[in-house]
C-alpha cells in the first residue's frame, strides 16, 4: 500500500483515497453542504460566492471541482460555470 499525502490536511496516511479517513466525513459533510446551498439558492452563484456563502473553503471547493461527476452536478445545480472560467479562480478538469 503507498503513503499517500491527505489533500485536505496535508497528513500522511496509507491508502489509495486523496483524504486521509479523518478528513472523509469532512468531505462529505463540505459536499452535502455545497449541494444543499445551490439547490436552495435563486441563482446561480460563483464559486468564490458559493464558498463564502458555505464556509467551505475555497480551496476545497475548487478540489472538489476537479471530481467531473460532482462538478457536472454541482453546475446543474446551479453553479455558474462559465463565469467561474473566465474568472481568476483556477478550474483544472
Amino acid at each position: 500500500m503507498n503513503l499517500n499525502k491527505c489533500e485536505r490536511c496535508g497528513c500522511f496516511f496509507a491508502s489509495k483515497n486523496s483524504v486521509c479517513p479523518n478528513c472523509e466525513s469532512k468531505d462529505e459533510n463540505d459536499i452535502t453542504q455545497l449541494k444543499n446551498f445551490l439547490s436552495e439558492a435563486d441563482t446561480s452563484v460563483t464559486v468564490e460566492s458559493l464558498a463564502f456563502s458555505t464556509g467551505v473553503s475555497l480551496k476545497n471547493v475548487n478540489r472538489f471541482l476537479k471530481d467531473k461527476d460532482l462538478y457536472t452536478t454541482l453546475t446543474n445545480l446551479g453553479l455558474n460555470s462559465q463565469d467561474n472560467i473566465n474568472s481568476n479562480t483556477k478550474i483544472s478538469l
